[in-house]
């Protein structure tokens, strides 16, 4: 009960913020910024901020590192529409996870680190003069390196911060930015709460302007029915689009001891602006001990198809 109240109040905050952006629509830079890394939160509508306590949490909500327990790492491949290539790595150590120690190995924290990249090749280059045929070609490419760390504030609560460098070239263009993320995560029992904001930063001097980067507010919940199934949503309120809003759920099986496996699906309102199917979001995960795949469809529309392929590895 308590989780469809926090469902209800985010799905009202939305209708009462709806005008959130939209006269900034299309004014920030560094937009790759706003393409999640994980196939599990993809499939579920990246409604994903208060149930990220894994490698990924270091892009949806650091907090998510102070309940890590574990050394974790985690890589993604996202075969995105138009041949834009859009990777991600990262990797989650708890600062006791190497020492013998009667401590818990979150006690101290969790940093991490995570390296987003996207890239595209083969942008035709056409002078003043219109012609048929380019004068040549050149490319883009996008990184942003994340610096993170979580802290648990006690056992249902955790905080968490990362700092990233941002650094983009466009044929001969070139900039360098800085941003920070920061959130908060509390979960007890049955129910997880989360909030925080992202892209804080300088801006992106790309070209000749400058552009801010895609700021962005938070807020999520989950609630987990039973070992197995479980439901989320998110609030987003970016600066330059309008209110988004995220619901996920996720069903999971425990076939033996070390094998598991995982249907997902979600609905996502940021996705929905293209023509033709959008906004619905599917996907799988298997496990074997600690390695787990994660696969996540995510259409948008006469743009094509988005199919995201995700690994995380725990020690």
């Amino acid at each position: 009960m308590r989780t469809i109240h926090a469902a209800v109040l985010l799905s009202l905050l939305a209708s009462k913020a709806g005008a959130w952006g939209v006269s900034h629509q299309g004014t920030s830079g560094a937009q790759f910024l706003k393409i999640g890394p994980s196939a599990r939160a993809a499939a579920m509508g990246e409604a994903y901020t208060a149930l990220c306590e894994d490698a990924y949490a270091v892009y949806y909500n650091p907090a998510g590192l102070g309940f890590l327990k574990d050394t974790q790492a985690a890589a993604m491949h996202n075969a995105y529409f138009q041949d834009i290539r859009h990777d991600f790595g990262a990797i989650a150590v708890p600062l006791l996870a190497w020492t013998d120690s009667r401590r818990e190995r979150n006690e101290f924290g969790t940093a991490a680190f995570g390296l987003t990249s996207l890239g595209v090749s083969g942008i035709e280059r056409r002078g003043v003069v219109e012609t048929d045929q380019p004068t040549d070609t050149f490319g883009a490419s996008d990184f942003a390196y994340a610096f993170g760390y979580g802290f648990p504030l006690s056992p249902a609560l955790s905080a968490g911060a990362a700092f990233k460098v941002i650094d983009q070239t466009l044929d001969s263009a070139h900039s360098t930015a800085f941003a920070l993320d920061a959130g908060a995560l509390y979960r007890k029992d049955k129910l997880s709460l989360a909030g925080g904001l992202r892209n804080m930063g300088t801006a992106s001097t790309l070209g000749t302007g400058k552009d801010p980067l895609p700021f962005l507010l938070y807020g999520g919940t989950a609630w987990r029915f039973t070992e197995s199934w479980g439901v989320s949503a998110d609030l987003r309120l970016p600066r330059d689009q309008r209110v988004g809003f995220s619901f996920g759920t996720e069903y999971r099986r425990k076939f033996s001891e070390d094998i598991s496996g995982a249907l997902r699906g979600g609905y996502n309102t940021s996705t929905t602006d293209a023509e033709g199917l959008t906004g619905v979001t599917f996907g799988a995960g298997a496990a074997y001990g600690g390695v787990e795949f994660d696969f996540a469809w995510v259409p948008f529309g006469d743009l094509g198809n988005t199919f995201k392929y995700s690994l995380q590895v725990r020690f």
